[in-house]
């Protein structure tokens, strides 16, 4: 699984939707449950978890991960430089996608939902009882194209709300 073998990313219009009894199906058809892609999935994300570490010289603790640590990773590339033109968006857009989703998923609950066995970048984490479905890997790309105003903090903390609006029962 990767989003890092394409020349050129484009920024998706949004990173989460609500409303919908079914999955967006703008990005392509839903995959069945796969148990295979599901494995290749958390496989993912343990190595975007060791390349992370290795790459920014932190521990993560993937049991008690925040939102948080991962927006003082990407303020800190901006502080030293970060340029989303010349840096190797795809690859942290991945990882940073990758350790999102299982914050969402770990947090929040959710449906993993899979459009593609090899490519990540139109997963999303779908609440059929809430109509409301996350695109954590569209978040981490924004958040390395847009120096300001965009924090997966607040994306987790906009999706806790809303999951939790009265009425509405975590999955």
């Amino acid at each position: 699984m990767s989003n890092h073998n394409q020349d050129k990313i484009e920024i998706p219009p949004f990173d989460a939707l609500s409303g919908q009894v079914t999955p967006f199906l703008g990005f392509g058809d839903i995959l069945s449950k796969s148990p295979e892609v599901e494995t290749q999935f958390f496989l993912a994300i343990a190595d975007a978890k060791r390349r992370i570490e290795g790459g920014f010289d932190v521990r993560l603790n993937i049991a008690n991960e925040t939102a948080k640590e991962l927006d003082k990773i990407i303020i800190d590339m901006w502080e030293s430089g970060w340029n989303p033109k010349t840096g190797n968006i795809n690859l942290f857009a991945f990882d940073f996608g990758c350790i999102l989703a299982k914050i969402v998923l770990a947090q929040l609950g959710g449906q993993p939902t899979f459009r593609s066995s090899k490519e990540m970048n139109h997963f999303s984490i779908f609440w059929a009882n809430k109509r409301l479905e996350a695109f954590p890997f569209h978040k981490a790309l924004k958040c390395l194209h847009i120096r300001q105003g965009e924090t997966m903090t607040s994306f987790v903390n906009g999706l806790a709300n809303k999951l939790n609006e009265k009425g509405n029962q975590r999955l």
